[in-house]
């Protein structure tokens, strides 16, 4: 019974408001799409050979990749005895038992068939499932939406939507190609409207159709492509508000189109949407064409805004890239990830790990950067969270594998961090020395690949290098190419044994000693061009104000200036590091400033992270308030308003061997994160309740009995209560 009740509910699902049945689903959370583009089939024997050599490309995709899904986009058969081409390709498919979807182009109806009948003849064979949506009175054939359920088919998870983007303008007065129409934009935002309304969030999308929009060059001037581009973008003149539809509605977060048969490239847009061509399929070429003929690969993800893209020929693949929405489409800024540090979790068993794990998830985090694997400390003594050749048994660990087992069951990506030497700090090092670091980093990689990456393939995501770059200390061009030199004598050898795992830096920059922003910004894009950093890479400079080094006012400044710079590098990723601590005292910041560090950082970056949410902002580190607080904050972009704490009672002090001791008692915890220490009226510390311990006292070293204390009580917003002067 519940087999067939399954049966119906998907069923119902498939038809509901579509008319089709599309049996697409994911496969133990994953879906793969290959887009095969510009066919350009010529019926006739002298074209076969040619027509046979994508026929083989064809089933060669088909057998090496196991698509869930082939979709054709556009300028499949241009020739006449269309339907002779188009079943056997329909064969083809038959053959494979892989189910198809077509999009139009330009000349797929300048042959003897209009793509009414094309669409119609589809309709008739085994695993098509282009169909019109509203009974054929859109704009053009074959625009439909295309739904992807849930592994266990019980629920959407995906759509696809396909569109025909038309031939030729009728009047050339509006340029030469042809737009898509105003009630084709109007169905795809209806039909938004209906998978959000009857899945209740709305759904990751994809679009796919033939001709570029205007964005698919227009994007280029603020974000690099990275991929093939060796000719204009010939999309239509006439921009109809597609693009700004897909922005509005926030669910389509990748476009995909053929028809300039010598580009392949992709446009990440910052984390809102990406626009990219596919390879050209076809070997009968058009005009003069320099890339070799193969497909695009598209792999979805069942239960995230998040998809791995490449390129496919013959001999390989290429340009392997991830992208991930911004925000999740929520349009309010959040974390997305945190470090956690040896000094908090070494003595973690897996239930305490399990219990962070859920707690970075339920706060909508998948991303945690556990550093360093391997430490030298000052009076050179080498410690290991790992074991590891490199290090005595007794100054071992097993902190990161506990770490990487229980992301693993929970479903967070761990960026591990290499090694890191405390004399860097010195800034006393030369080449030879920093080039030798950089190679036990290496080892430290070799090991750990060789203890963990297949037991832990899922959790074991990227690697972080833990040097830590500055503005001040690396301006020189000297100095820029050591880093350089540094960088990639890891980075070499990190994609000679994961090129999957992504690559991840954390520098940090200070204004108050005479740091620049355009200057900082010049020193990057100056190690960037030296660099080997790959495609998906990550550079996600610290925002510094929790440190000191910036403040609310100039952090826009400088993470302006670190968008152009990462502009130079394409296929860089841009995040944002946000501290969540307050350094003159190691505290908790407020969450009234990390909301505003979130709005600022949020308008360059395409991800933000932060340090760190398991120190500063875990329930079971410290006040639960912190975290109940931000989640309230995800579900809407708002505070909740938190009341004003109670001062305190009976604060006194007196005369102790090493200085002025104050001591006090809260009038209640309620809302109480932590106590203000005043010295003749000037804050001079806070103390801030941990689960561990709750400060009632305070020695003021440099104080004497002359000196006028109080005490007041602050809450997690920073609301302060009255102050209580020292009897």
């Amino acid at each position: 019974m519940k087999k067939y009740i399954l049966f119906i509910f998907s069923w119902l699902i498939c038809f509901s408001g579509f008319g089709q049945v599309t049996n697409l689903k994911f496969n133990n959370g994953k879906f793969k799409i290959v887009q095969l583009t510009d066919l350009h089939w010529v019926e006739s024997e002298s074209y076969k050979h040619k027509n046979d050599s994508t026929c083989n490309l064809i089933r060669e995709v088909i057998r090496l990749e196991h698509p869930d899904l082939v979709i054709l986009t556009g300028d499949i058969v241009v020739s006449s005895s269309a339907l002779q081409a188009w079943t056997k390709l329909a064969d083809l498919f038959a053959k494979e038992k892989t189910f198809f979807a077509v999009t139009f182009g330009n000349h797929d109806d300048e042959t003897d068939m209009t793509k009414s009948e094309i669409l119609n003849y589809l309709r008739t064979v085994p695993y098509n499932l282009t169909y019109d949506a509203e009974g054929g009175k859109l704009s053009g054939s074959g625009n439909c939406a295309l739904p992807i359920l849930s592994s266990d088919g019980r629920s959407e998870k995906w759509v696809l939507y396909l569109l025909d983007s038309h031939n030729l303008s009728s009047d050339r007065s509006f340029g030469y190609y042809d737009w898509i129409k105003h009630d084709q934009i109007d169905w795809y935002r209806k039909t938004s409207d209906e998978f959000t309304k009857r899945n209740n969030h709305k759904l990751p999308s994809l679009a796919f159709f033939h001709i570029p929009l205007t964005e698919h060059e227009t994007a280029r001037w603020s974000y690099r492509e990275f991929g093939e581009k060796q000719e204009g973008v010939a999309a239509s003149n006439v921009n109809s508000g597609l693009f700004s539809s897909f922005i509005e509605k926030k669910d389509v977060i990748g476009v995909f189109v053929g028809h300039d048969h010598n580009n392949d490239y992709m446009v990440d847009l910052n984390g809102n949407i990406a626009l990219a061509f596919g390879r050209k399929t076809g070997y009968p070429a058009a005009y003069t064409e320099t890339l070799s003929r193969g497909v695009r690969v598209i792999n979805l993800f069942e239960n995230e805004a998040r998809y791995d893209s490449y390129i496919r020929d013959l001999k390989g693949t290429y340009t392997h890239y991830t992208f991930e929405q911004k925000n999740e489409g929520s349009g309010i800024p959040h974390f997305n990830g945190s470090f956690i540090q040896e000094s908090l979790v070494l003595n973690w068993d897996d239930s305490r790990w399990d219990k962070e794990m859920q707690m970075l998830k339920e706060g909508g985090m998948k991303y945690l950067i556990y550093a360093p694997a391997l430490l030298t400390n000052e009076q050179g003594k080498v410690s290991s969270t790992y074991p590891s050749t490199l290090t005595a048994k007794k100054n071992q660990n097993n902190t990161l594998e506990n770490c990487l087992r229980s992301a693993q069951k929970n479903g967070i990506r761990v960026f591990v961090g290499l090694n890191f030497n405390d004399r860097w700090w010195k800034v006393d090092y030369d080449a030879s020395w920093l080039i030798g670091q950089m190679e036990i980093g290496n080892k430290v990689a070799e090991e750990l690949v060789a203890l963990y990456k297949e037991k832990y393939n899922d959790a074991m995501y990227g690697w972080y290098w833990v040097w830590e770059v500055d503005n001040l200390n690396c301006m020189t061009a000297e100095r820029q190419s050591i880093l350089a030199q540094a960088l990639n004598t890891n980075l070499d050898y990190l994609t000679k044994i994961t090129p999957d795992m992504p690559f991840m830096l954390s520098p940090f920059m200070n204004h108050k000693v005479g740091g620049d922003a355009k200057e900082y910004s010049k020193m990057w894009k100056n190690v960037f061009e030296q660099t080997h950093f790959r495609i998906g890479d990550i550079f996600s400079p610290q925002d510094c104000v929790g440190a000191g080094g910036l403040n609310l006012d100039n952090l826009s400044e400088w993470f302006q200036n670190l968008r152009e710079a990462v502009n130079s590098k394409p296929g860089l990723k841009f995040w944002g590091n946000i501290e969540t601590f307050d350094q003159r005292y190691w505290t908790s910041a407020p969450l009234t400033r990390v909301k505003k560090q979130l709005d600022i950082v949020n308008g360059y970056v395409s991800n933000i992270i932060c340090f760190a949410y398991s120190h500063y902002n875990s329930p079971y580190v410290v006040n639960p308030e912190y975290h109940q607080a931000y989640l309230q904050y995800c579900k809407d972009g708002k505070l909740p308003i938190i009341n004003k704490p109670q001062s305190v009672s009976n604060v006194s002090f007196q005369k102790v061997s090493n200085g002025i001791e104050i001591k006090w008692i809260p009038t209640e915890f309620k809302s109480v994160d932590g106590f203000n220490i005043y010295r003749d009226g000037v804050l001079i510390k806070k103390l801030q309740i941990y689960q561990t311990r709750t400060p009632l006292s305070f020695i003021d070293k440099d104080g004497n009995v002359n000196n006028v204390y109080e005490v007041s009580t602050y809450n997690i917003m920073e609301d302060e209560s009255e102050k209580n002067k020292a009897k």
